[in-house]
């Protein structure tokens, strides 16, 4: 029975749940993963199908998707509120037969809703550990995942090493599957797939390079940010001093907001944040975290980002974008190294 089973809105899930099922099939075999629009077999009933699957107790991959917890039916009620959801029953009954939950956050969902504004079994995501899966940044959020997996003791069939790219094509598997598999046998394990303009080479390598330390961060020519990083094996934590922004003429419309909310000024803020540093070979490491930007003191939440930049091979620069969630706009960031003093 298969390992991993991935679950998703159709509306805005499909095609991220099928580039997925297709990378993870060419890494563990088809029979591994399933996707209810490839492995429900003609004739079957579809429930009975998956109940059946998920009594296995596999990895349960769930696409959180803006719809996923959103969407709502003919009269206007939200579908995850419907015992007879099938997403609903997906996770309920995953996790009633104690699978393994991993929540990947899709299309710009940096959280899942607080858990009181959530049916059962929703209201149990926050427990466990989610990974992002961005289409910009494919590649790496896969490759993190398979580690994910591995640490799971589920391994792809064989160990992936540094090699050149082996080719790849679409095959029909049994029951009418399709998906990608290589042509070249997974002995040679490097893998590169070109699935709906992603891209994926699959090779983690450790990284000499370790990012804590003092960063001075320019997102515009009167913008920079001085930062604290801090890397733990392939875990960053990140935090800023205090950023004033009394006469930013970005921030004057929020801080009317709060003013007129709490009757007190904004005046500064923080930035701070968790992700992961990774590398794969023959490439620079990349640093990936989930930001949070604080109101400072107070420390109330004000906006919610990601930081994604690469390092330069000397190690003293870092180069890549950050993305506000508020503001919906993505901006390029340069981090320069301070020396200690």
């Amino acid at each position: 029975m298969a390992q991993l089973f991935i679950s998703y809105r159709s509306s805005d899930g499909r095609d991220k749940a099928t580039a997925l099922a297709r990378d993870l099939g060419a890494l563990y075999g088809d029979a591994q993963v399933f996707i209810d629009k490839d492995d429900l077999r003609a004739g079957v009933q579809w429930r009975e199908e998956i109940a059946a699957t998920l009594k296995q107790q596999p990895v349960l991959l769930l696409l959180l998707t803006p719809q996923l917890l959103a969407a709502s039916d003919d009269d206007g009620k939200r579908r995850i509120d419907d015992p007879a959801d099938p997403v609903r029953r997906e996770v309920a009954d995953a996790l009633a037969g104690g699978a393994h939950l991993i929540p990947l956050l899709c299309d710009g969902v940096t959280a899942a809703p607080p858990a009181a504004e959530l049916p059962a079994p929703f209201n149990r995501i926050g427990e466990f550990t989610w990974r992002p899966l961005r289409a910009y940044d494919w590649e790496h959020d896969v490759r993190r995942l398979v580690d994910d997996l591995q640490a799971l003791g589920i391994a792809p069939a064989a160990p992936l090493k540094a090699s050149a790219p082996a080719p790849a094509t679409a095959q029909r598997s049994v029951g009418g599957t399709r998906r990608r598999r290589l042509i070249a046998g997974m002995a040679a394990a490097a893998v590169a797939l070109g699935i709906g303009g992603y891209t994926l080479r699959l090779a983690p390598t450790p990284s000499s390079t370790d990012v804590s330390g003092s960063w001075s961060a320019t997102l515009a020519p009167d913008e920079t940010l001085s930062l604290s990083l801090r890397q733990t094996g392939d875990q960053v934590e990140l935090n800023s001093r205090p950023v004033p922004i009394s006469r930013r003429a970005d921030w004057a419309d929020y801080r009317s907001f709060w003013r007129e909310r709490f009757g007190s000024e904004l005046d500064t803020v923080s930035y701070r944040g968790k992700g992961s540093a990774s590398t794969l070979p023959g490439e620079q490491l990349v640093v990936d975290i989930a930001l949070q930007i604080v109101s400072t003191p107070g420390d109330v939440l004000v906006d919610t980002g990601n930081l994604h930049a690469t390092i330069a091979a000397d190690g003293s620069s870092m180069s890549g974008t950050v993305w506000l969630n508020g503001k919906q706009v993505e901006r390029p960031v340069r981090l320069k190294r301070v020396p200690p003093q």
